[in-house]
């Protein structure tokens, strides 16, 4: 005990001291009769007169010490424990108020659908994770080549809330498509759009490949066609289409509203048997397409990041297509390279590019 607390609490006996001073001394003599007591009941009954050694009061201090620290950290654990599963709880609640787990997977699926060709998914191969207000939806991804469907990889997209991350994409194709494709990458063309890869020749490289393969062309013509009209074009060969790229409006100067890359979108030209699928076989496929813009453009954020774009413009494209009418400028199709070679004379071909090549399994 220092001299000059000696001499404050001399002070505080004989009234000499202020208001404040006076009550902040009192705490301190209340700390002092606790620690007294702690005393106390650790020596079992030592009396007051026989005094404790300096040793004594120390350790007894120290386990005290412990013990609150303890205290503490129980108290601590227990909360956490006890906030954990409310808190997993209100993230379960969260995601199945009004069906919005499932939204958020369908925002994934039709982004998928729409963005990006000849590609689709199977429902067993969706799972989904619920975090701390999180959501992870995992999806295998496949392409028809020939009469398989071939798996690309997997994507996985994780929501904060309801705002996705940019999916994490593993591929296990030898030549994915990159993040944001550049112009030159483009294998859809507008019938007015000038196309900046055709120093490549995909006609000499489909002849090089052996008779016995399948595969999968982007086909680019020289005027827009209705959807069901397509067909036409290989009505005498042994082929199949697969996906329809859809004029909005933009294609011709393949660009967005904003200048940059502007990527295709159509919908799948075979309809789906399964009823999960967007385009299940309830209804016709381009009817499904136009639901699926207008769900989408509720979620264009959402869908612009899942995508491999930084702009989609639904609302433009939505209201092109309503006011001139539901055209395509090509799409995908898939059949046997001999078949497919039968298309270079076709005066409404403008171009193809060669996509995915598998061994003969038509």
């Amino acid at each position: 005990m220092s001299e000059e607390w000696k001499k404050k609490l001399k002070a505080y006996y004989d009234g000499n001291l202020s208001e404040e001073e006076a009550d902040e001394m009192e705490k301190e003599l209340e700390k002092l009769d606790m620690y007294q007591e702690v005393i106390s009941e650790e020596v079992g009954g030592e009396t007051e007169k026989e005094g404790l050694p300096p040793e004594k009061v120390s350790e007894i201090l120290k386990e005290s010490v412990r013990n609150a620290r303890f205290s503490l950290i129980s108290y601590v654990t227990m909360i956490i424990l006890l906030i954990l599963p409310i808190m997993t709880m209100a993230s379960y609640i969260y995601y199945g108020w009004g069906n919005r787990a499932n939204e958020l997977i369908d925002v994934a699926a039709q982004t998928i659908y729409i963005t990006e060709p000849n590609v689709s998914l199977e429902e067993m191969d969706i799972e989904e994770k619920v975090g701390l207000f999180t959501l992870d939806v995992s999806m295998d991804l496949y392409k028809r080549v020939g009469k398989n469907d071939i798996k690309l990889g997997d994507w996985v997209v994780s929501y904060d809330l309801d705002k996705p991350e940019f999916p994490e994409r593993n591929y296990i194709i030898e030549n994915p498509p990159e993040e944001i494709p550049y112009f030159d990458d483009k294998k859809l063309y507008h019938p007015d759009a000038v196309v900046t890869n055709s120093e490549n020749d995909p006609w000499g490289t489909l002849e090089k490949l052996p008779e016995g393969t399948v595969a999968e062309v982007y086909v680019s013509l020289r005027e827009l066609r209705e959807p069901q009209q397509m067909a036409d074009l290989t009505e005498d060969l042994d082929v199949e289409w697969r996906w329809y790229a859809i004029d909005t409006g933009l294609e011709a100067e393949g660009k967005s509203l904003e200048g940059g890359y502007l990527p295709p979108i159509g919908f799948p030209a075979q309809t789906d048997p399964d009823a999960w699928s967007p385009y299940h076989n309830q209804q016709p496929n381009e009817e499904q397409f136009m639901q699926s813009l207008k769900f989408l453009e509720k979620y264009e954020e959402q869908a612009v990041r899942i995508s491999h774009a930084k702009w989609l413009d639904l609302d433009y494209r939505i209201d092109h297509i309503e006011k001139e009418g539901l055209y395509s400028y090509g799409g995908v199709l898939t059949g046997p390279v001999k078949e497919i070679l039968k298309m270079k004379d076709n005066e409404s071909v403008r171009q193809i590019q060669i996509g995915e090549v598998s061994l003969w399994n038509w």
